[in-house]
């Protein structure tokens, strides 16, 4: 289950649409729940189904960091003395289900304990915000387990809707930008565009092979992200693509890598043109592929291996490890001084 921070429930904005007034509660924080649930309280011990959103208000506006509506779903929690300060237990206990709550606590009082770690962006004066909507009380591991699951479910269902919307809208995107530059590139099965910049030799390639390769690779607005020829990158030597389901062979590179390959054959070179559902997606990576990024490759297909040849080049290859591994360890022994000489 997704575990939230009760130090994330330090907060609160005031909401134009509630009038009615706060309620003090322990440790600086105020607080008021919005009554439109039924049944039983939350009590010790109970999991928690719940939305959670957080925000800083300036005194003017509220700007929202944080909602679980705009991510993966809401978060399930355990109700317990452990893990959650008495001040908070005190304001969750009050709720039942289909019950809002509203906390907030000022920026300096929230980091009275911590001036140094207070973010530049927060002001004193000014409030931090939680927002919780309690959907579910469950009663045991069991039926939170179960809910959690349906959720993930859910979650993969909505992404999935998701990415086809995007994917179509990505390959628009690859249209013009082909007419716009004059590329023919040829689109394969899952997305991925394919544009062949010299054609290799015999037959292509297939899902029983491991593919040896250079490549670079860049954003649409030309950043070079990584690369296995620039020795900017610190990694120059062949990179193997592992086209088969044996792990033993390789790890799994992006599903826009494979989708494209299929084209190619040994000596092939050319332009992968992947829509961000089958690069890295709405998570992006590292501090140049943003969210939602279509990503460019330049591919140069060196060798095709088959199995058997991979394994015997990684069996190979463990062996020179090891022996250098010795070699090291033997001669960082060498270099000791010898203590056992007789006095």
């Amino acid at each position: 289950m997704r575990k939230i921070s009760y130090l994330a429930i330090i907060a609160a904005v005031t909401f134009s649409s509630c009038k009615e007034d706060f309620q003090k509660a322990e440790m600086g924080l105020e607080y008021k729940i919005i009554e439109k649930g039924s049944g039983a309280k939350v009590k010790m011990g109970d999991y928690m189904q719940i939305h959670l959103g957080q925000y800083y208000n300036n005194g003017k506006i509220d700007s929202l960091m944080s909602d679980t509506r705009n991510e993966n779903g809401p978060a399930i929690e355990m109700l317990d003395s452990a893990s959650t300060p008495p001040a908070y237990l005190k304001v969750l206990t009050q709720m039942r289900k289909g019950d809002s709550l509203v906390i907030r606590m000022l920026a300096d009082s929230a980091f009275a304990k911590y001036p140094g770690g207070i973010p530049p962006m927060f002001k004193k004066g000014h409030y931090m915000m939680t927002t919780v909507k309690l959907l579910n009380i469950f009663s045991s591991r069991e039926q939170a387990d179960s809910a959690y699951k349906a959720e993930m479910q859910l979650s993969r269902q909505k992404d999935s809707i998701g990415n086809i919307a995007l994917l179509a809208k990505e390959d628009k995107e690859l249209q013009a930008y082909f007419a716009k530059k004059n590329i023919k590139a040829i689109k394969a099965p899952m997305g991925t565009y394919v544009e062949i910049i010299k054609p290799g030799t015999g037959p292509n390639i297939d899902t029983s092979v491991v593919v040896k390769t250079n490549y670079t690779g860049r954003t649409m607005d030309g950043v070079m992200f990584d690369s296995n020829t620039d020795p900017s990158k610190g990694h120059v030597e062949p990179y193997n693509v592992n086209m088969t389901n044996d792990a033993s062979l390789g790890g799994s590179v992006i599903k826009g890598w494979t989708d494209g390959m299929t084209f190619l054959n040994k000596g092939a070179v050319a332009k992968f043109y992947i829509p961000s559902t089958l690069a890295y997606g709405k998570q992006g990576s590292g501090s140049d592929i943003k969210p939602n990024s279509i990503l460019i490759f330049d591919i140069e297909v060196l060798d095709v291996l088959n199995k058997e040849v991979v394994r015997a080049d990684n069996a190979e290859r463990v062996k020179t490890m090891k022996e250098n591994q010795k070699r090291y360890m033997d001669s960082v022994k060498a270099s000791m001084p010898d203590t056992s000489a007789k006095k």
